[in-house]
This record gives structure tokens, C-alpha cells and sequence, in this order.
């Protein structure tokens, strides 16, 4: 079981630049009733499965089942002429925060300027009452047109207009 939030942010932490980086390329092969995803991370590939479960719906909280498996590089590539609406491309950086890891996606491509974070929870009791750190602006979690499978679907029309629209709230890279 996955459960995590995503935010905006109002800036970024002091020290970013030290945190571990991974370059990543995803894309997915199935995006309706559950998602099937390629990625490629730094020099690993994985193929991941996930599914929501509707009976576990919590505002404010994206919960799936997620099954991940590390694949061969030529398998990957083999699956990459099945990908359905292309591929993006980010940078995560990985900060420590209180026994949890933060990941700040920075999207690359058509999606350059877009940044926000995600933090992984335990459970719900958790999500409720981790601190929010101070450079996290607008929770996101509930706003779909931040799943990746959303942002893939975007022309660039909507991308620059959902840009322009999220920099009030935070951060965008432009």
C-alpha cells in the first residue's frame, strides 16, 4: 500500500543541491482502470503496477496499491514502443525529513518549470500529523492534473496555462 500527498512549494530547502538526484524517464502501457509504468532511474529499470482500491478513499490522500519490479534494461527499451502517451523526464531529488524521504520532482521537456514534492506515509495516522515543512506551499493531492498520466495527456497549450496558473502558489521554474 502506497499513501502519499504532493505539494507545491514556496521555495526549496537550504543545502538542495547536496541531496541525492535521480534521473528519471517514465511512461506508461496502461493508464485506464489501474496504471502499468516503465521507468528508467539513473541506470535501473522497473516496471510498476498501480491500482486504487475505492475503498480506500481519504481526501487529501492518494493511496494505491503499487507492485514494482526491477526489469532488464532491453526489456524496457522492448517496452517502450508500447507506451501509450510518450514519456517524461525529471530530476528527483531525495531529502531526508523526519524518518520520511521528500522527493521534488523538476520535470524536464514539455513540462520544464513544473516542480512540486511528494512525501510517503506510513499510514493515515501518519499523513495527518507529520509536520508540513515551511518551503511546502498548496497540498496538490487531491488536484488530478498532477498525476503523471494527466501531465503525459497535456498539449502545450494546457501545459504554459496550468504553469501560469500554479505559479501562484508556488514555484515554477520558468
Amino acid at each position: 500500500m502506497e499513501i502519499e500527498r504532493k505539494f507545491l512549494l514556496s521555495g526549496l530547502p537550504e543545502y538542495f543541491d547536496r541531496y541525492e538526484k535521480l534521473e528519471m524517464e517514465q511512461g506508461y502501457l496502461i493508464t485506464q482502470g489501474c496504471t502499468l509504468r516503465i521507468r528508467r532511474q539513473n541506470d535501473t529499470c522497473f516496471l510498476t503496477l498501480k491500482r486504487k482500491d475505492p475503498a480506500q478513499k481519504v481526501s487529501g490522500m492518494i493511496i494505491n496499491e503499487e507492485f514494482e519490479t526491477e526489469i532488464p534494461e532491453a526489456s524496457y527499451e522492448a517496452l517502450k514502443q508500447l507506451a501509450v502517451s510518450g514519456f517524461l523526464t525529471k530530476t528527483r531529488t531525495r531529502i531526508p525529513y523526519l524518518g520520511h524521504t521528500i522527493e521534488v520532482d523538476e520535470f524536464h521537456g514539455s513540462l520544464e518549470g513544473l516542480v512540486f514534492a511528494e512525501i510517503e506515509y506510513r499510514d493515515e495516522a501518519d499523513a495527518r500529523t507529520l509536520p508540513v515543512p515551511t518551503w511546502f506551499s498548496k497540498d496538490v493531492s487531491d488536484d488530478r492534473r498532477f498525476r503523471n498520466t494527466h501531465l503525459l495527456s497535456m498539449s502545450e497549450e494546457e501545459i504554459e496555462a496550468f504553469l501560469t496558473e500554479i505559479s501562484r502558489y508556488g514555484m515554477v521554474s520558468r
